[in-house]
């Protein structure tokens, strides 16, 4: 940044030198008629007049005296216009000619390393924010996910850090070499006029005014604008997923209204945004064309009536003031694309600064090993106030021990399971681990020691060993074999055309039901952790895929604690207790044969499940 910033005021500065050009060529140059006779007095004279100048700016310079650069800087332009004045006119010009030269290209020069130096600052900031964003999207809770749009976060990861970058590049390269432009020129039409300059200042307020009456309506029309694209991308996402769906029921041409929808009012908020930003840019240049008008009228009659201004001084003074013109065009209509990043910022921002509700606690007790139970004390959780979903829920996991949930959906299985990982924080009552609160234990250290299988096998488009060694690619191939052996899951794996280096597709999408099932099952298994959790891990499955499943379930859970929800009973011969879960709460506890002789709702759904069997 310091280097571009240099840059850019040099930039701008040689910018306005190739301007002051004109003076001399006007005023010392066209305005005389002298014969050549010698063409080499003008550097002996320009190092007379300005050398002593020169060196006493570079002295006050090393001294920190801005008061004395002022003045030694003085002392060197009026040093340049001694040498001018003693100069011939011929090799004046063409010393203008190669000053001019030089200036343009080291303004070029000077341009191209603003750049140079900005774009790493730029890209930095821009792969900070989606850095940061990312994981601070880690850290979030379930009841985040539970809740947000995935099109809508994608959204503020991709068009809204896109805009704010685009508004950096305004705001960090455009906005301040305008800025910088604008009091050079501003400086030479001074010197040139001081009386034609305040004239011309006259004209900024209004345009000041314009401009930010107009940045207001655009970041309120350019966030709705944001809101309506993350609508956009939340149904993308949607049909993409649900593609099979979709055509199940041929729903195309309804998909493709609601998506019709979407588009059309974001087609309006957009075209609407166009014409405001199209808007500013011709009423600032008219309002300058209106003062550079009333400027050449003021000047050219002060030229036609013999006053103090020069026709050199006239042309520096108009052509610094419509050099002003381009700067401020520029900055009215880089303000549209500000507006538009600010919006996307605030959007970016608001995520950011959400506050996880799941959080490590400031002094967490260490968690290495599962030793004695889990317990539930009195646990009641609802999603959402006033409608539970557990309620006044106790019972004791003990190590070593399986217990199995069963009951119907939506009764509250799920939850008892997701609460054990932290994934959410009871209302009230408490659960305890080895005695200790779930809220006072490490949570990294909690979750190192469970392993969760559920229904919904998460695979990534990755190898498969990859897959299984999730985030260790550290492991050696034979551990990964040999989990995907206790996973029942090796047969298959050898049968793919590249064994453990098959690439299974985005969610294991070149595997069957029973396959994705038995990898996850191996995932758990290398991990070896001291509590496993199965959600419902078999009942998507057919009757073959289910077989295979439970091997791999009963080689897993074999001497670990376990926690098994099923909705098919033949899943949990093995467990020691079962919990029947109905509307929140345990209404029937024991072991599948107490359970049967109760003759209540885990009979009446046994004989519902094995009827003619």
């Amino acid at each position: 940044m310091t280097g571009a910033m240099l840059c850019m005021v040099l930039f701008a500065i040689f910018s306005g030198a190739s301007l002051g050009m004109i003076l001399p060529l006007f005023d010392n140059v066209f305005a005389r008629n002298t014969a050549v006779e010698d063409m080499s007095d003008f550097l002996p004279a320009l190092r007379q007049n300005t050398g002593e100048a020169f060196s006493r700016m570079g002295s006050e310079m090393l001294s920190f005296s801005p008061e004395g650069v002022i003045s030694a800087g003085g002392d060197v332009v009026e040093g340049v216009r001694d040498s001018l004045r003693e100069s011939d006119p011929q090799q004046v010009l063409i010393a203008i000619v190669l000053g001019l030269i030089f200036i343009v290209l080291m303004k070029n020069f000077l341009g191209f390393m603003q750049v140079f130096f900005l774009s790493r600052a730029e890209q930095g900031v821009v792969a900070s924010i989606r850095g940061s964003l990312y994981n601070h999207l880690l850290r979030l809770d379930m009841g985040f996910y539970t809740s947000a749009r995935s099109g809508d976060v994608m959204a503020r990861f991709t068009s809204d850090v896109g805009n704010m970058n685009w508004a950096m590049t305004e705001m960090m390269m455009s906005v301040p070499r305008q800025v910088v432009l604008l009091l050079v020129y501003l400086a030479l039409a001074l010197l040139a006029s001081w009386r034609l300059a305040l004239m011309t200042l006259l004209v900024f307020p209004p345009a000041m005014l314009f401009i930010l009456i107009l940045s207001k309506r655009l970041r309120k029309k350019t966030h709705y604008s944001q809101e309506k694209l993350s609508d956009f991308s939340a149904l993308l996402q949607e049909t993409i997923f649900g593609i099979r769906i979709v055509k199940a029921f041929s729903m195309e041409k309804f998909e493709s209204s609601r998506f019709a929808d979407i588009l059309d009012v974001h087609r309006k908020t957009e075209t609407s945004l166009q014409r405001e930003r199209a808007f500013a840019s011709p009423v600032t240049e008219i309002m300058g064309s209106i003062a550079s008008g009333f400027i050449m009228w003021y000047g050219g009659s002060a030229i036609l009536a013999g006053g103090s201004l020069s026709t050199g001084r006239f042309l520096v003074f108009l052509a610094a003031a419509l050099s002003m013109m381009k700067p401020i065009k520029t900055i009215s209509n880089a303000n549209s694309r500000i507006q538009t990043g600010l919006a996307s910022a605030e959007r970016v921002f608001d995520l950011m600064d959400r506050e996880p509700a799941i959080k490590q606690p400031l002094n967490p007790v260490r968690f290495d090993s599962f030793h004695d139970s889990i317990e539930f004390r009195d646990v009641c959780f609802s999603y959402e106030s006033g409608i539970p979903v557990l309620t006044d829920v106790s019972f004791s996991l003990e190590k070593g021990e399986i217990i199995a949930l069963v009951g119907p959906s939506g009764g509250g299985k799920s939850t008892i399971a997701d609460l054990i990982p932290r994934f959410y924080d009871p209302d009230s009552g408490s659960i305890l681990i080895d005695g200790s609160d779930l809220r006072t234990i490490d949570l990294e250290g909690l979750r190192k020691n469970l392993g969760v299988v559920t229904q919904e096998t998460v695979l990534f488009n990755d190898t498969v060993r990859n897959n299984i060694a999730y985030g260790e690619e550290s492991i050696p191939l034979e551990k990964v074999r040999l989990a995907a052996e206790v996973a029942n899951a090796l047969e298959f794996i050898e049968e793919l055309p590249l064994g453990f280096s098959t690439i299974i597709g985005e969610r294991g999408a070149r595997l069957s039901g029973g396959q994705r099932q038995r990898l996850a099952i191996a995932r758990a298994v290398l991990k070896d952790p001291d509590i496993l959790i199965f959600d419902e891990a078999t009942s998507a499955l057919d009757t073959h895929s289910e077989r295979q499943v439970q091997k791999a379930i009963d080689g897993l859970i074999e001497g670990r604690t376990s926690l098994i929800i099923a909705h098919r009973l033949s899943t949990i011969t093995k467990a020691t207790r079962v919990f029947y879960i109905d509307k929140g709460r345990i209404v029937e506890s024991g072991t599948h044969s107490e359970l049967l002789k109760m003759n209540g709702r885990y009979r009446l759904l046994y004989d519902m499940q094995f009827a003619g069997k």
